[in-house]
């Protein structure tokens, strides 16, 4: 290799990063031919040589051979495999899936279905990346393991998103993982992965290697050959072996070979194609069906080669042309991507659907039992109908493999499809649904949005149609627009469905009002719920969605028991199996009548079902639920924990939504704290993105945030000009503006401007009154107390302070008594006043409320009493979320691959996290976890 030597050592870097257990991923790309596929064949080399003298040392030492060496898996994206589902990391993984029977079931499972050899679909579309990780860690084993793909821009969606969910993950198992992409294919991996570009050789570099393998060229040519490759190695290498002899000596003559009139790659392409023509015509069918056949399996090429008339010379003929060569295991393997595109390219349709048709016969050999064999089979069937059809601008993504074809079909049942035959062009629009909704599910929502639109232009009669295209509208613009457009899509199509069909209307309706919710529209939410009403009739989710209308309507008398009868029913079960969606909306109703601890019950509940079942996808919105209701509850680091887990799983799976609000979640902690510089960088963008956007759940939870921590921080203006200034907006709809106006109300009074906080307060008592819990009366108090004359103020803490010694919110019980404690100073009552201010003090500093902290102990000095400047600390305060999640679950029995299970980890890093938590905690063995008792627990 000449010119990498950077490149070289960053490589062999990361391998020995590898065999020290540290896990990475990089990204190569650059432009065809400049060296990728050279690059990370000299990864795939130095792993080998590194595992060779591994195992020597190892066997010399008594020690194992080959213990701890690089394994090596590799695959390549195929061009015309890229619209199969899963088609890439099937490549990549069929010769290690042997191994799934040690993943976790529900994880093995996942995998199989999506290569086609399980019976049904995975259950969530996350979970095939979790599995891929797992299988990763599972093959580094005690070593290293390389995991090489070339030409990825080629592999199909699924793929990518299983990979890259994988690649976001790996941290300690060992793993490297190598992809090759050009410039122009590469954007579906560079979010969050690191990348190494390579550019063109130097002219040093390029006259070196031109020199070593053509040095007879004549310095004319030599001249002509280094300007037209500007650098690029493959055409160093190729463009010369399309001279004659009497060209290399130097007579180019007017309209010599390959002059610049194509782009490269092309000319490239076309020098292996030079080569090919060069060839006897048997050796050309053994190129092209090589090429067809994406595993490289020899028998089976051979068998399908010979059928169409390619002898054993055939073989020897391809291999001595150096377009192809032998690769370990005994597959062919195409010197070089282009090589192969030159082959696919260079043939005709009729002979491209003879190789597929060979194919599919030669499978039907001694491997007919293989479920991989048949899917193999039916997919060149395929391949022997549609090949071509692109070339005459058809359907170019027509070839499926029968395993993708059994998905859409199985979605089409699901959907409620007809049995009877179909006409043509509404079997064309459920085809072009079942794309869209497949499309959705990859995190491609532009794709299935286009593929929707489509589909209802074709056909406009089918209800049942139109409410599955209405359904993948609203869930594009939901995640990529407005939650109010969204929800107007679903009610037209709810209306469009008629009485037929009232169960797929209610479940519109039921999204309408959700998203409605989030847009903080009154009236939209009103007329969803209405409408909702007259198809569901009394049923206990269609009066809640009522009450959340009202709700968002400052009715909170009407809405608050209606919404409370849903969690309490489901909390008690009734016989009742309710889907995780159903759990969801009752913990989120609980969470908005203020009954912390029955949200707490549903959403602990199901988030550790979520776990067990391997949701990755409904994951990071329970976990943001459950954060919140903690963080209600005074269980800071449990939610500061599951809200740090959160953020990064809906970052890694394309949850932009759900990345903002979590961001404005922990900002809120920040904001406690009073991290300043914390709490903006993650509220502030997050407000600003849906602000602009009408997401007014996450614009009211973000400026909540940033209220809070200017009354935190003594910036009482600020506070009160901020969160007036959103409750006089959008804002003042949702919910999050109740919970912000005790912040608003002292506010006001701090800042001498009392008349400011009459409509925050009316707005809370409003919603308290409603609520009835002790905490949000004493809150309710506590804001009275706070504009009260000095002969009332009194009275109305202390009553204040007695509600909430019946529990609940122990942030705002420490308020309470931080406030009252002041007045009491203020009053001359000091003894008193010392009673409430440490009993606030110690509050604060168990929650971690630095600045408040700061302020009941300047409040205790002032009593005459000294304090302590440094509040005692937890040994779990010195873990970083993640490893607090992993202890905590160890300590409950857990083994590191049933952690790793639930966290959506590798075990390996699970143990990882172990290694490094127990100094942190002063122990050395799982025994002694429990020794820490109740703080690892659940309940934090």
């Amino acid at each position: 290799m000449h010119g990498r030597a950077e490149e070289q050592r960053l490589v062999d870097g990361l391998l020995a990063d590898a065999l020290d257990g540290r896990s990475a991923v990089l990204l190569v790309r650059g432009a065809p031919g400049v060296g990728k596929t050279r690059l990370l064949e000299y990864a795939a080399s130095a792993a080998a040589e590194s595992s060779t003298e591994t195992a020597t040392e190892s066997a010399g030492a008594g020690a194992g051979a080959g213990a701890s060496g690089i394994r090596v898996i590799r695959g390549t994206g195929i061009e015309f495999e890229a619209e199969l589902p899963f088609a890439g990391l099937h490549a990549l993984l069929h010769p290690v899936l042997d191994r799934l029977a040690v993943l976790p079931a529900a994880q093995a499972d996942a995998l199989r279905a999506a290569f086609g050899l399980g019976p049904a679909e995975p259950r969530d579309r996350f979970l095939v990346g979790l599995a891929v990780l797992s299988l990763l860690a599972e093959l580094a084993g005690d070593g290293a393991l390389l995991c090489v793909l070339d030409d990825a821009q080629w592999l199909d969606r699924a793929s990518i998103e299983a990979l890259a969910f994988a690649a976001r993950r790996l941290t300690n198992e060992g793993v490297l993982l190598l992809l090759g992409a050009r410039d122009d294919g590469a954007d579906s991996f560079r979010v969050g992965l690191p990348e190494l570009s390579l550019r063109a050789l130097d002219r040093s570099a390029a006259t070196t290697l031109l020199a070593e393998r053509d040095p007879d060229l004549a310095d004319n040519v030599r001249e002509r050959i280094l300007a037209e490759s500007d650098g690029n190695p493959l055409a160093l290498i190729e463009l010369p072996t399309v001279l004659t002899d009497r060209q290399r000596a130097g007579d180019l003559g007017p309209a010599a070979p390959h002059a610049a009139l194509l782009p490269l790659p092309e000319r490239v392409r076309d020098a292996f194609g030079v080569r090919m023509d060069r060839l006897p015509d048997p050796a050309r069918t053994f190129l092209l069906v090589a090429a067809c056949e994406e595993t490289g399996d020899i028998d089976v090429v051979s068998r399908a080669a010979g059928a169409l008339g390619a002898d054993p010379c055939a073989v020897e003929a391809a291999e001595r042309s150096g377009l192809l060569r032998r690769g370990p295991g005994g597959v062919v393997v195409f010197r070089h991507p282009l090589a192969r595109a030159a082959v696919v390219h260079g043939a005709s349709a009729r002979r491209r659907r003879a190789a597929h048709r060979a194919l599919a016969d030669a499978l039907l050999g001694d491997r007919a039992a293989s479920e991989d064999a048949a899917d193999r089979r039916a997919w060149h069937l395929a391949g022997g109908r549609w090949a071509g059809r692109a070339d005459r601008g058809g359907l170019g993504g027509g070839r499926r493999s029968g395993a993708a074809t059994r998905r859409i079909r199985r979605r089409d049942d699901r959907s409620g499809a007809r049995r009877r035959p179909l006409p043509v062009p509404e079997s064309r629009a459920r085809r072009l649904v079942a794309a869209a909704e497949a499309a959705l599910a990859a995190g491609e929502p532009r794709r299935a949005a286009e593929a929707a639109g489509q589909a209802g232009r074709i056909d406009r009669d089918d209800p049942l149609l139109g409410a599955r295209i209405a359904r993948v509208r609203a869930t594009v613009e939901f995640e990529d627009g407005s939650p109010a457009r969204a929800a107007r899509l679903l009610v037209a199509a709810a209306a469009a469905l008629g009485a037929e069909y009232r169960d797929q209307a209610a479940g519109l309706l039921m999204e309408a009002v959700r998203n409605s919710y989030f847009a903080g529209d009154p009236e939209l939410a009103r007329d969803a719920a209405d409408r909702l009403g007259a198809i569901a009739g009394d049923s206990a989710f269609a009066r809640a969605l009522d009450g959340l209308a009202h709700l968002l309507a400052g009715d909170a008398a009407t809405a608050l028991p209606a919404m409370r009868a849903l969690s309490d029913s489901v909390l008690a079960g009734a016989g009742i199996a309710h889907g995780p969606g159903e759990r969801l909306i009752a913990g989120s109703m609980g969470m908005m009548t203020g009954d912390d601890e029955a949200s707490w019950d549903i959403l602990d509940a199901l988030v550790a079902d979520a776990r067990a079942g391997g949701l990755v996808g409904w994951s990071a919105h329970l976990l943001e639920h459950l954060a919140v209701v903690e963080g209600f509850l005074g269980r800071h680091r449990d939610a500061r924990a599951h809200a740090e887990e959160g953020l990064a799983l809906a970052d890694s799976i394309g949850q932009a939504h759900r990345v903002d609000h979590l961001r404005c979640v922990l900002a809120w902690h920040a904001a406690i704290a009073g991290d300043d510089r914390g709490c903006r960088d993650l509220a502030e963008p997050a407000v600003a993105r849906a602000t602009e956007r009408g997401i007014v759940r996450t614009s009211a939870w973000g400026v909540m945030a940033l209220g809070l921590l200017d009354l935190s921080l003594g910036r009482v203006e600020h506070a009160l000009d901020r969160l007036e200034t959103a409750s006089l907006g959008r804002v003042g709809n949702h919910l999050g503006a109740t919970f912000f106006a005790p912040d608003q109300v002292e506010a006001a009074a701090r800042s001498g401007q009392p008349a400011r906080a009459a409509e925050p307060l009316a707005r809370f008592e409003r919603w308290a009154a409603a609520a009835g819990r002790p905490w949000s009366d004493a809150v309710a108090l506590r804001c009275r107390a706070l504009l009260a004359p000095s002969r009332d103020a009194g009275r109305l803490y202390a009553e204040a302070v007695a509600l909430h010694h019946r529990g609940g919110r122990p942030f705002e019980r420490a308020r309470t008594e931080l406030l009252y404690g002041e007045w009491l100073r203020r009053e001359h009552r000091k003894a008193e006043a010392r009673s409430q201010l440490r009993a606030a003090l110690e509050a604060f500093e168990r929650l971690g409320a630095l600045p408040w902290g700061e302020r009941a102990r300047a409040e205790l000095r002032a009593t005459g009493v000294s304090t302590s400047t440094r509040p005692p600390e937890s040994v779990l305060d010195r873990l970083t979320p993640q490893e607090l999640q992993v202890v905590r679950l160890a300590a409950e029995g857990l083994s590191n691959r049933d952690i790793a299970s639930q966290l959506f980890l590798s075990p390996r890093t699970i143990g990882y996290h172990l290694y490094k938590a127990y100094p942190k905690l002063g122990i050395t063995s799982r025994v002694e976890l429990a020794t820490l008792g109740p703080p690892a627990s659940a309940r934090g």
